[in-house]
């Protein structure tokens, strides 16, 4: 079942969502932690072993839970490729490939939901849907929260809220965060100047994979940093505010850039296409930026290609998932492979 759901690809990275040119998806995450367990950096593997019995034995007696159809993983069973690749999908965090002992994962097979067992804290729940979305996901989100609390005693402090083992998710225990492609203000430098504003307002600008990550072909994360003292209501709405100010900023230059640099965009796009057409390999990073122009021009439409299948081959072309989908293991091979599959791809369009 995991390489299907591998080689398939999430649900939300196939469709283009509500303000699908700046915001590719929104993401809710929610850390719960069991009473009477220690955090998970404080407990032996065989100590985390017997959490997931305990949390799998609950968890498979649970109507509601049965219902979600949650195909379940050792992460210690997997390779590391496939471990990779989760990651490389987003579906699961890179705390939780760090040591995979001890570690569980719940996965719907639509990649829209995820359980983390034993990340940082005891559960760590993730909800993913396309576009700008995050209404439609903190209520579905805290349903899982909520049922979950239906079966286990979960860590909770009058003064604090929910009890994680970090700090700064205290309280709600709730991350909000945006997937977001800004090229034209990553184009122009102005991503420093957001870092530098966000941060008054408890928001983050992190790369494509969270903290400590790098931003590849001009993907972001934004999300807030801390949730103490703050309702749920409170955090989605400043990350929504802080969002649709860098959208409509982007939106903005976007027009600005292509009304004064029409021409050296164009070259751009054209520069892109060659690549793709008469190289002989590329790399991850190279395809990238090359998908990064290409996506600005498929939405300024000098160039007819969906962008609904160039947000699937930002991901698609992600090394580890490019293992799974040619089932090799051959650092050497991908480069080539990756390649020719955008070739293919884009046979009929370039």
């Amino acid at each position: 079942m995991l390489k299907t759901i591998l080689k398939n690809l999430p649900k939300w990275i196939k469709i283009y969502g509500i303000d699908g040119d700046v915001v590719i998806s929104s993401r809710i995450r929610i850390a719960r932690n069991l009473s009477n367990f220690k955090f998970p950096f404080k407990s032996s593997v065989d100590e985390k072993n017997k959490i997931i019995d305990f949390i799998k034995e609950k968890i498979e007696k649970s109507s509601y839970f049965q219902e979600l159809n949650l195909h379940s993983f050792h992460m210690s069973e997997l390779s590391d490729v496939e471990r990779m690749a989760l990651l490389e999908m987003h579906l699961i965090s890179p705390i939780f490939i760090e040591n995979p002992y001890g570690k569980f994962l719940y996965l719907s097979e639509d990649g829209l939901i995820s359980i983390m067992i034993n990340e940082e804290d005891h559960f760590r729940i993730q909800y993913i849907k396309e576009g700008f979305s995050l209404d439609d996901i903190v209520s579905n989100s805290f349903l899982i929260s909520d049922n979950l609390e239906e079966i286990f005693d979960i860590a909770y402090s009058t003064n604090l809220g929910y009890l994680t083992s970090c700090p700064t998710n205290l309280g709600t225990g709730l991350r909000a965060s945006l997937l977001i492609h800004i090229p034209i203000l990553n184009l122009i430098g102005k991503i420093q100047d957001i870092v530098d504003n966000l941060t008054k307002f408890s928001i983050t600008i992190r790369g494509i994979f969270g903290e400590g990550s790098e931003s590849i072909s001009s993907l972001f994360q934004i999300s807030n940093s801390t949730s103490l003292g703050k309702n749920e209501e409170t955090i989605v709405d400043s990350v929504k505010k802080i969002g649709k100010e860098i959208m409509k900023l982007e939106r903005n230059e976007r027009e600005k850039y292509f009304e004064r640099n029409k021409n050296k965009l164009i070259q751009e796009i054209n520069r892109s296409i060659g690549k793709i057409k008469y190289s002989h390999k590329i790399t991850y990073k190279e395809a990238s930026e090359v998908l990064s122009f290409l996506r600005i021009g498929s939405l300024l439409r000098l160039i007819d290609i969906p962008i609904e299948i160039i947000n699937e081959l930002m991901m698609k072309i992600r090394t580890n998932i490019m293992k799974i989908e040619f089932e090799t293991f051959e650092d050497s091979l991908i480069d080539n492979l990756r390649l020719e599959y955008l070739k293919n791809v884009f046979k009929n369009y370039l």
